[in-house]
């Protein structure tokens, strides 16, 4: 049904010529490990985050992301790595990846959309590790300059 809505909400978006900005956050422990999430309604484990609600700013928006999806509580201040354009269904959306540090585990259970929740090895990722998200983590780890396209 999420998928269902998802699908809509963009082709009315793509028709109506409305683009989004969306946020992501590559979520990095002090073992340079990498926190992915898995969604309930698409495949392949992919990085935290999601869209800004009206008003609110990309850096805010990607903290309650991360806390609604994760349960964790971002700290200090996150680095903005990139912005890059991409399409949703058709639509034109534009996320902005922040690298975060310093983060604090809450006991609070993520949201209902995320199946589950796990920490890899930026260089042992799982096979179901979706193309945009692995090279995002290349990119980070590896010094490169973001790419223009998710």
């Amino acid at each position: 049904m999420v998928r269902l809505v998802i699908y809509i909400r963009r082709q009315l978006q793509r028709l109506l010529g409305v683009a989004t900005v969306g946020v992501k956050a590559l979520i990095i422990d002090a073992g340079n490990r990498v926190l992915l999430v898995e969604h309930t309604y698409v495949q392949g484990w992919h990085l935290p985050g999601g869209g800004l609600a009206s008003g609110e700013s990309p850096k805010v928006a990607m903290c309650r992301e991360v806390q609604e999806e994760t349960g964790l509580e971002v700290l200090g201040e996150p680095q903005l790595f990139g912005a890059y354009a991409h399409k949703v269904y058709g639509a034109d959306d534009y996320p902005l990846l922040y690298v975060v540090r310093q983060f604090k585990i809450q006991e609070k259970q993520p949201c209902q959309e995320i199946k589950q929740i796990a920490w890899f090895a930026w260089q042992d990722l799982p096979p179901t590790v979706t193309d945009s998200t692995r090279q995002r983590i290349k990119e980070v780890f590896e010094g490169l300059s973001p790419a223009d396209i998710w």
